[in-house]
């Protein structure tokens, strides 16, 4: 049995690649470096809700197992350890990121497990250079090498056991989804977003989150979330609203409003005299 998680914040599908195909390439990857077929179960990971639910849909087609799991290396660490329960060493690993805090390999040392590290182009995590200490990953390789190297090779398809299992998971409110339009309404429901609420890291003074976005009332669970989230759509779009609220008049609104307001001034100015007269 082997276990793939992939980090789709920092392994994106790259452009012109058909994301029903990556799965065969993973599989054609690790067949080469294996040199045998084996029950293969892949998990796409990360922070979801900005992702359009096409991609995803094409993504989970392929049996690939989809799943919010916002909090980064915490979150592959639940993920792995709840695989470990059922699928204990030794068992293959393949982790593909460009996350520092989930390619760590004194994390992955403290395992019996065969683990492969697949990692994006020109971003080769600098901890995997530790020196004085024993090589974590069996293999190394960069993402979109990967994809090119094996998209015209996928005859060698390993197998899949997953058929059963959920298409989509919410990992922070423990929900699973095999619509994945039902899987994108949760994660845009208050229900959600009530979870975040309870996970997310807060000021030890205050206990307020020290993650939020107070123009969508949006808690992040770090840096990289709250990063994720101002680039989002949803959140420029409520920005520039807010703005519009809050923009100043132009020039010539503001000499129109003047004018009227001096007017009026002047009427009430009028009216006083005459009723002192």
């Amino acid at each position: 049995r082997t276990g793939v998680w992939w980090d789709l914040n920092t392994c994106p599908v790259p452009a012109g690649v058909d994301p029903r195909r990556v799965r065969g390439c993973i599989e054609s990857a690790l067949y080469k470096e294996m040199g045998y077929r084996t029950q293969v179960h892949i998990e796409a990971f990360g922070n979801l809700e900005y992702m359009s639910s096409a991609l995803l849909e094409e993504i989970s087609s392929s049996g690939i197992l989809v799943s919010h799991a916002p909090c980064r290396g915490n979150s592959l660490r639940c993920l792995l350890g709840e695989w470990s329960e059922d699928y204990p060493p030794p068992a293959t690993v393949m982790l593909i990121s460009g996350c520092y805090t989930m390619v760590n390999p004194s994390f992955f040392r403290s395992t019996r497990y065969n683990f492969f590290c697949v990692y994006p182009k020109d971003c080769r995590p600098v901890i995997l250079d530790t020196e004085n200490e024993p090589k974590a990953f069996f293999t190394e390789s960069v993402w979109e090498n990967l994809l090119n190297d094996n998209m015209n090779n996928n005859a060698c398809e390993m197998m899949n056991d997953d058929d059963d299992d959920p298409l989509f998971i919410c990992e922070t409110c423990s929900d699973i989804f095999k619509i994945c339009g039902e899987f994108i309404t949760h994660l845009n429901s208050e229900q959600h977003i009530n979870e975040l609420f309870g996970i997310v890291p807060r000021d030890s003074d205050s206990y307020e989150p020290i993650h939020f976005c107070q123009v969508c009332n949006y808690p992040g669970y770090d840096d990289y979330n709250m990063l994720l989230h101002n680039q989002s759509e949803q959140h420029i779009r409520k920005l520039a609203a807010s703005s519009r609220k809050r923009a100043p008049l132009s020039d010539g609104s503001f000499q129109s409003n003047k004018m009227q307001s001096f007017q009026r001034v002047k009427q009430e100015e009028v009216s006083s005299f005459r009723l002192l007269h």
